[in-house]
């Protein structure tokens, strides 16, 4: 193996660098939602910059959150590379990230049932997703290794 790209296995899973255990199919949609949600982390950050030109005293906290958002969203797309390579610190990170996102989510379901939905699904999504027996198999199986 060359490189730090997984490779294909040829058992419907992806063998990452290192520990040697393929990752499962099941983990696509923790890496999928978790990729999307850093997305709209990033998007929110550059619409809190550019309403943050015209905000006059409300521009320093504006640029302030989305600084935050930015850094949240890199903790994302390394919980979600970290998710996908098997790495242990990931799987608690991501949840205890997601955990958050469901206080917010059911705090602003009132005010946007959109958004509240939104983030209580896909939360919801990523927690189940580290869960289901292929992605506990492995993780138990990297944890070994």
């Amino acid at each position: 193996m060359s490189g730090g790209a997984p490779e294909p296995t040829g058992h419907g899973a992806q063998e990452p660098t290192g520990h040697g255990v393929p990752t499962p199919r099941a983990m696509l949609i923790v890496v999928i939602v978790l990729g999307l949600q850093a997305l709209v982390l990033l998007g929110t950050a550059v619409s809190f910059i550019v309403t943050a030109i015209g905000a006059g005293a409300l521009a320093t906290s504006l640029i302030g959150l989305a600084v935050m958002f930015v850094v949240f969203a890199a903790g994302l797309v390394a919980a979600a590379r970290g998710s996908w390579l098997l790495h242990r610190w990931a799987r608690p990170a991501a949840i205890a990230f997601e955990l958050l996102v469901i206080v917010f989510g059911i705090s602003v379901i009132g005010g946007s049932l959109g958004l509240g939905l939104g983030c209580l699904i896909t939360a919801l999504a990523v927690i189940v997703g580290y869960f289901t027996p292929p992605v506990v198999d492995a993780y138990n199986r990297a944890l070994e290794a």
